[in-house]
């Protein structure tokens, strides 16, 4: 059926579509009612069927929560009443001795009035004649003991029940501790079983005239059957509702209470009553097996003469090893629940002619409303209509700006991308792809983030958003990436659009490519900030770099070192060879500075011939040596310039911070005065700024050079401190020191030349003479008939890193034919500052050649028991600072106390350096420390008289401290 529709019937089809759709609608909503109506009933019989099931659980619960707690009190006093009672029958016992002794003593013998009491006590019998009253003595005796009269006159002291109790003991203990009277706990053979013992009480009271035990006692189980009886005839008398009771079951089957069938109680539940009821009770048990609950299940209903659902709650007792069983028939609250479902229904028919008359009323005013609306909707399309007209030519006018607008867009140099408000483009224009190379088909769709350099991170990207959302723009350089892959720089302007409402509908982003402005900057600045010859920092550069430095030493706590370096009589190689070779020197002059500092440290070209270099990140002046002498070293140097050979000096000057200026300013000009010192001083040389530092540095010049001609010229000597053993007084050892008496010069201390040895490598040559000499001079000894001592040899931390110093250490040994365990290599701790595997492989070598380990200055620096523990020493030499203050402090006591100790268990030597009386010797002897060594015994003296002092001691002579 086809519908032409006119300006005319287009109304009328309307309201009639409009009747069709109310009256539809409106039978719907009374038939919703309806349904709803129904289903509200079925919900409520639901609710009503669980609530009854509901409140008949809680029914249950309740009752049996209060039985069990009347069982529980009737248990708990089941001890209470035997006590009472016991103490009643005894009390009794004590009134009828005490009678007796009071009316028969003094007129009879005390051995007859004994026996009338113990006879007057004899023939009572209670408790079903279980119970029966017995006499003991204090010690054990037995005086009156009914059941058993031949065991009388004799003792049951020793008597055990089976957990090893004694009886006897217990009773006499309880008597004499309690004269008021007091219960004591054992087990006994009861009368129902004769071969096996049980829980009994007793209470006894000492009768003081004769020193007698008067008690009686009974066995716990029967008075526990007694309550379990007395609760149990209770619960057969508890009644609640019309239907509900108690019924009990042993864990074993048996029925113990059953009001319904009272015949049938003693007897197992297999036994009686009907296959059905046996397994209704056989179920019941198991649900108490599994916990306790709920359990319904038909059952005889006696006063119906019907079969009925019965529900049971079923708990078990444990004290009494029952299972407990509340039960009530469904009968009893039936009528309850179909009154209450009769009512329901009810109400439901009771809103059947509402919703009807409802529904009616509402076709009715959905007619008349149709109408209604029917004529307001004729005077709204006419309406539309004239406005339909007026929108046709503002969309005419739209479309004439878009193509304008469409134009720009792609016409403009900028790149432009249009996305929606979830930042995914749906358009670019044609400067977009010539900028980042990609089609248009490669980018809508996805968002401006394909773009991305992976040069900003995720805060850069957060703060940009943010500003677009709280001020509508943003605008800044950000680096993208073509498709190609190359990256550039681009200056970029984002803008959202939005709707009246304030909603976000795009965003629209024009960029440029400023790849061409960022290369002019970068020219600008690296003409202004580095030297357009040498491509070094210029001197403005070097102020703000130096500065920064200043500022982060002094935040570490380090020094930074400052170099003025002017190139000597350069101006000749200008002025003969022309500026070009000049500056082709110039360069070559910064290749070699930049190619002898780290990368942290910076070289200038400051004009002319002047340069700086600034060293970063220094631990003391000393680091400042190595550098300038490199430098000193490399630009003097020949230059090879075309068929030119060029040979230029340098003149350095050094400042340090913050010892010589507090800024990048000072630090320069200090320098720059240096240098000028240096140029005084005959040029090709270095300066500090420091007077007193130029003195130390020279003296350690002086040090140094003289160290390298020591061996050659024969300046070194070693001198040998005896160690002495503190309990004999003889020479075990001697320690080899190493001495440096310069030709025509003064002795040196160790102190001055072995750290420097140790900083140039010359210690590697002056050990292994130390270890030669110490060994030759050791065999000498030897040959000389001495007494054989051990050689204590000094090895520093270079020495170990050497992989041929076991191989020579070996050598020396076999070549001067001494035993490895001879030779004892000291090491200080400040070995295990260097986390080296080579040294920890030189340590094992060594302790594998049998060469004694020895751990110097042990306590003072980096001691840890965990290298006592990696590293197999022998030898532990206590520091002499816990030495010399050992008499006055009792702290060096303790701690050299603890030392010996920790060296004993771990089966050290001990030696104690810097003995310098007796008191000391004898202190260290009491500790336990086994060696001593210092001026008490003997200075460092020179080999002839270490000789002479150890052949004067054969063994068993007196020792060189008497």
């Amino acid at each position: 059926m086809k519908f032409h529709l006119t300006d005319r019937n287009l109304p009328r089809y309307h309201l009639l579509g409009t009747l069709i759709v109310v009256v539809t609608l409106a039978l719907m909503l009374g038939a919703s009612f309806l349904w709803i109506g129904v289903n509200q009933h079925r919900q409520s019989i639901d609710r009503l069927e669980h609530s009854f099931s509901t409140q008949k659980q809680e029914r249950l619960r309740s009752e049996m929560a209060a039985a069990i707690g009347y069982l529980d009190f009737v248990h708990s006093r089941t001890e209470m009443v035997l006590q009472e009672a016991l103490r009643d029958r005894v009390d009794m016992a004590m009134q009828t001795a005490q009678a007796i002794y009071d009316r028969e003593h003094g007129r009879r013998p005390e051995a007859e009035v004994k026996r009338l009491i113990v006879e007057a006590l004899r023939p009572q019998r209670f408790y079903d004649g279980r119970g029966y009253f017995f006499i003991d003595g204090l010690d054990g005796e037995c005086i009156l003991l009914p059941i058993a009269p031949e065991r009388e006159g004799g003792s049951l002291w020793n008597n055990q029940d089976d957990t090893g109790h004694y009886i006897m003991r217990g009773l006499a203990d309880t008597a004499r501790s309690k004269p008021e009277g007091g219960y004591s706990a054992y087990r006994w053979y009861s009368p129902d079983n004769p071969r096996e013992m049980s829980d009994k009480l007793a209470y006894v009271r000492q009768f003081k005239p004769f020193g007698w035990v008067i008690g009686t006692g009974d066995y716990l189980y029967k008075w526990q059957d007694m309550r379990m009886r007395e609760g149990l005839e209770r619960l057969r008398a508890w009644k609640f509702g019309d239907t509900g009771s108690f019924i009990a079951i042993s864990q074993n089957g048996r029925l113990l209470l059953q009001p319904q069938w009272p015949e049938l109680e003693g007897k197992h539940f297999m036994e009686v009553g009907t296959q059905e009821e046996q397994k209704v009770r056989a179920a019941l048990i198991k649900v108490a097996s599994e916990g306790g609950g709920f359990l319904e299940y038909p059952w005889p209903n006696r006063v119906k003469n019907t079969q009925s659902l019965r529900t049971a709650y079923v708990q078990v007792y444990r004290p009494w090893k029952m299972i407990v069983i509340a039960s009530v028939f469904e009968e009893e609250m039936q009528g309850t629940f179909n009154a209450e479902r009769e009512a329901t229904l009810q109400a439901l028919s009771r809103q059947i002619p509402f919703l009807s008359a409802a529904a009616l009323t509402a076709i009715m005013l959905a007619i008349g409303a149709s109408v209604l609306f029917s004529r307001w909707m004729s005077g709204l399309l006419g309406n539309y209509r004239r406005e339909l007209d007026e929108h046709a030519q503002a969309l005419e006018k739209q479309a004439q700006q878009l193509r304008l607008a469409g134009h720009v867009f792609e016409s403009s140099k900028e790149g432009i991308v249009i996305t929606d408000p979830d930042s995914r483009i749906l358009a670019v224009n044609p400067a977009f792809c010539a900028i980042t190379g990609r089609t248009p088909n490669e980018v809508v769709g996805q968002r401006p983030s394909i773009l991305a350099s992976g040069e900003h991170d995720a805060a850069f990207y957060r703060n940009m958003w943010k500003s677009i959302r709280e001020t509508g723009s943003w605008t800044g350089e950000i680096r993208n990436r073509r498709k190609d892959g190359a990256v550039y720089p681009e200056l970029i302007s984002i803008s959202s659009v939005r709707d009246q409402t304030g909603k976000v509908l795009h965003y629209v982003g024009t960029f440029l490519d400023i790849t061409e402005r960022k290369e002019a900057e970068e020219q600008i600045r690296q003409l202004a900030e580095y030297d357009p010859l040498t491509q070094l920092p210029n001197r403005s550069l070097l102020s703000e770099r130096l500065t920064d430095a200043v500022a982060q030493a002094r935040r570490e706590a380090r020094q930074l070192g400052v170099l003025f370096i002017d190139l000597d009589r350069f101006k000749n190689i200008n002025d003969s060879l022309g500026h070009p070779i000049g500056d082709r020197v110039l360069q070559a002059v910064a290749d070699r500075l930049r190619h002898l500092v780290q990368e942290s440290d910076t070289v200038s070209r400051l004009g002319g011939d002047e340069f700086a270099v600034v060293l970063t990140h220094l631990d003391g002046p000393s680091r400042v040596l190595p550098a300038a002498r490199k430098i000193l070293s490399a630009l003097s140097q020949p230059y090879y310039i075309d068929e030119h050979e060029l040979q230029l000096t340098p003149s350095i000057g050094i400042t340090l911070f913050p010892d010589n200026g507090q800024d990048s300013e000072t630090l320069l000009k200090n320098a720059d005065t240096a240098m000028y010192h240096a140029k005084n001083n005959g040029r090709n040389n270095f300066q500090f700024f420091t007077p007193e530092f130029n003195e130390w540095v020279m003296e350690r010049l002086q040090v140094e050079n003289g160290l390298r001609h020591a061996l050659a010229r024969q300046e070194l000597i070693l001198h040998y401190q005896p160690q002495v053993d503190l309990a004999s007084g003889n020479i075990v050892g001697c320690e080899a020191l190493l001495r440096w008496l310069p030709t025509g010069g003064a002795l040196v201390p160790p102190d001055r030349f072995i750290p420097i040895a140790e900083e140039t490598g010359l210690i590697h040559s002056m050990g292994t003479w130390v270890l030669d000499e110490a060994c030759r001079q050791l065999r000498a000894w030897d040959t000389e008939g001495a007494r054989p001592i051990d050689m204590a040899v000094n090895v520093a931390v270079p020495q170990l890193r050497q992989r041929n110093f076991v191989g020579l250490v070996r050598d020396t040994l076999q070549r001067h034919g001494l035993n490895p365990q001879r030779l004892e290599i000291e090491v200080t701790e400040s070995v295990f500052l260097n986390h080296d595997e080579q040294i920890r492989e030189t340590l094992q070598g060594l302790a594998d050649l049998g060469v004694q380990l020895s751990l110097d200055d042990f306590g003072t620096g980096y001691s840890s028991l965990s290298y006592l523990r990696n590293f197999r020493f022998d030898v532990l030499k206590i520091d002499k600072s816990f030495v010399s203050e050992l008499q006055c402090n009792q702290d060096d006591i303790t701690l050299i106390r603890a030392i010996v100790s920790i060296a004993r268990d771990m089966s050290l030597v001990t030696v104690a350096e810097g003995i310098e009386s007796e008191e000391q010797q004898r202190i260290l002897h009491d500790l336990g420390c086994t060696i001593g060594q210092g001026y008490h015994f003997s200075r460092p003296i020179v080999a002839e008289q270490m000789g002479k002092l150890i052949s004067a001691l054969p063994a068993g002579a007196d020792s060189i401290v008497d």
